[in-house]
């Protein structure tokens, strides 16, 4: 995993543990036997911290240079023992240079100073480089992960409606290619049917035409497109389909995914209704309980595993409406499929209830 767009230092947060170090050294240093004043005490921590202040920047750099994500194991702690040190010289060098100049040195000679500090606290000098090291690579490293999480979240999500465009563009033939077989069927038996039916069917393709797997209308509107859908199917079958739609005001104003229904009411037609000699009837149902819409497709057809395409879930219909739902709204959907007695097939879709906000409030007065 790289760490591309590192993360920058938080200079905030680190000049505040840089002053809380300086006060604590410093107590330390100043309440030592025979320690120095609190004022030269506070100084040579201040020096010391600063120093490495001034320093973070390059750490960093050598840590988003070898990241430990990627890296050998031994070879990564064996390059970062040897950054270490030197860093550890620098510092050790920096710092005995800036008391010397400040008159706060504990012994004159700068080089015997450089050499004193590394001596007397390589613990601490290797601590303090690992903890600006490690910090910055553990920061960087969530990031990654997170970034990579996300690109995941949205590869997924442009997969699914890439599936969800495929799965629409091999439903809609169905219903086009057989509708215009009935229109060509009508035009010399009956051509004011015939004209009415390419009406109809202009009116639902071109609502088709507009549809988006993330778009949403109200309900009443996608109860039109249904009734444009079976009105062009009666036609079609005439005598042997009956059509029931039921829905109460408040389930009509309420947002569903476009086109939603139209797959399931021609499953309905096609598997359950078509294959029965004397037809059959359709009932579609919705609606509203709490916050929660609820819409019902219904047939007495021949029923589930009796068709020439069962809707056992296998059905392309069926999959393009559980696909868009997962999609649109997550695990707060869900997709019942079961048997209608004494024949025919139940499909019930339940969802949140959100309400169309340009209508819902009308202005008074």
């Amino acid at each position: 995993m790289q760490m591309q767009d590192a993360p920058r230092v938080n200079w905030r947060l680190a000049t505040t543990i840089l002053a809380i170090l300086i006060l604590l050294f410093g107590i330390q240093t100043w309440a030592q036997a025979n320690g120095p004043s609190f004022a030269v005490a506070l100084g040579r921590q201040s020096v010391v911290w600063l120093v490495w202040l001034a320093l973070v920047p390059f750490v960093v750099a050598m840590a988003r240079r070898y990241p430990f994500v990627g890296a050998p194991r031994k070879r990564w702690l064996f390059r970062q023992f040897l950054l270490a040190s030197v860093f550890a010289a620098v510092h050790s060098f920096a710092v005995a240079a800036i008391r010397h100049l400040l008159g706060i040195a504990l012994i004159d000679s700068v080089l015997d100073g450089t050499i004193n500090l590394i001596v007397a606290q390589p613990g601490r000098n290797y601590l303090t480089y690992a903890f600006i090291a490690v910090s910055y690579q553990a920061v960087a490293y969530h990031r990654a992960v997170r970034e990579r999480d996300l690109r995941a979240t949205r590869l997924e999500l442009d997969l699914a409606e890439s599936k969800l465009a495929n799965l629409e563009g091999r439903l809609r033939p169905h219903f086009l290619f057989n509708t215009l077989n009935s229109i060509a069927a009508l035009i010399r038996e009956d051509p004011a049917a015939a004209e009415a039916m390419v009406g109809q069917l202009s009116n639902l393709l071109r609502a088709s035409l507009r549809t988006d797997p993330k778009r949403e209308v109200r309900l009443d509107e996608e109860l039109r497109l249904v009734e444009q859908y079976l009105a062009i199917q009666s036609v079609r079958f005439q005598d042997r389909l009956s059509v029931s739609i039921d829905a109460d005001e408040e389930a009509r104003s309420g947002q569903v995914p476009h086109l939603i229904l139209q797959p399931l009411v021609e499953n309905a037609v096609r598997h359950g209704i078509a294959p029965r000699e004397s037809g059959g009837t359709i009932w579609v149902y919705a609606e509203r309980a709490g916050d929660r819409l609820r819409m019902i497709v219904e047939d007495d057809g021949v029923g589930i595993g009796n068709g020439p395409a069962a809707l056992a879930g296998s059905g392309l219909g069926l999959e393009s409406v559980r696909s868009r739902l997962s999609h649109l709204y997550g695990t707060e959907q869900q997709v019942d499929v079961s048997a209608r007695r004494p024949s025919g097939t139940r499909v019930a879709i339940d969802i949140p209830f959100r309400a169309d906000e340009a209508r819902v409030a009308q202005p008074v007065g």
